[in-house]
């Protein structure tokens, strides 16, 4: 609790650069003297520089919409519902700092294995605080489906600059593949109880 402190009080300090897309890995040690954040315990704090930057903003983007529909997802029963709510309000608060978001979204397309642990991580996240409790195969194919999702609606809020128009075609991806796992499921189910009706 008391680096996540230390870690958002460094952040915020560096927030008005990285905003004005100033901050860079090569001038990061300068805005660090000009702004007096200690060097020592800015690099225990983020020792990859921009890289633990970038981790920090996602994680404290997701536990901030976490924390603010906590309430509402714990009345919700349909798990489907439960997703909904947490992913759009996740792009509320994503979009909610617009130069800071795209600042970390673009720096992070650079570098696609960071990408995809982040968005990874968020989907993986937002299984667990819904109350998944798969161990099989569904335990992967349900936070690849979601990764999926996060990752396409990062990439339209990023080009279209559009919270509305971002939410909707978060919606439907939910719809579009939540359609596909019942699919999936049920043709599974198909061919299963066809075996065992051969085999009996």
């Amino acid at each position: 609790m008391k680096d996540l402190r230390k870690k958002s009080i460094i952040f915020k300090k560096l927030e008005k650069s990285i905003e004005n897309h100033e901050l860079s890995e090569n001038n990061l040690d300068c805005f660090l003297t000009d702004l007096k954040i200690n060097k020592a315990d800015f690099y225990s704090m983020f020792p990859k520089k921009v890289n633990s930057l970038c981790y920090f903003y996602y994680n404290k983007v997701y536990f901030t919409s976490k924390n603010k529909v906590k309430k509402k997802v714990l009345k919700e029963k349909s798990i489907s519902k439960k997703t909904t709510i947490l992913l759009l309000e996740f792009i509320k608060n994503f979009s909610n700092n617009k130069n800071l978001s795209i600042f970390f979204l673009n720096y992070a397309l650079f570098k696609p294995l960071m990408l995809s642990k982040i968005v990874y991580r968020i989907s993986s996240n937002i299984w667990y605080d819904i109350g998944d409790s798969s161990t099989d195969f569904n335990y992967y194919s349900k936070r690849l489906i979601l990764y999926n999702i996060i990752r396409n609606s990062l990439f339209y809020w990023r080009k279209s600059q559009n919270l509305e128009r971002t939410l909707i075609f978060s919606e439907r991806q939910i719809s579009f593949f939540g359609k596909i796992g019942k699919l999936k499921y049920n043709t599974k189910k198909y061919f299963k109880d066809k075996f065992f009706f051969r085999t009996t």
